[in-house]
């Protein structure tokens, strides 16, 4: 969600890999960060589409939005893709303004 950071990617890197261990697990990525997730414009995130990004900072892989997921209606919007896409969890990548919209 925050603006290009050190090890962003490495954090998408981490759960390709815990994706690869565990198996029969998808990984989405929200283009653009919050503007896909309430959008519904994702793409599907593995080994062979992230292996240009391995060890880069920032988050080119998905590229990044807006830096709020605040208000009820984003929040809603959020909650209802999710639904849509039957998620069982979210990460939220950034720093504390991140953290504290997660919530």
């Amino acid at each position: 969600m925050g603006r290009q950071a050190p090890g962003a990617n490495n954090v998408v890197d981490g759960l390709i890999r815990f994706g690869e261990r565990r198996g029969n697990v998808e990984l989405v990525g929200f283009i653009e960060g919050v503007t896909g997730l309430v959008k519904g414009d994702y793409v599907s995130m593995t080994r062979e589409s992230f292996k240009n990004y391995v060890n880069l900072g920032g988050i080119d892989y998905i590229g990044r939005g807006p830096d709020e997921l605040r208000t009820n209606q984003q929040k809603q919007s959020a909650l209802e893709m999710c639904k849509k896409l039957n998620l069982q969890g979210l990460v939220l990548v950034g720093a504390t303004h991140t953290l504290s919209d997660g919530v």
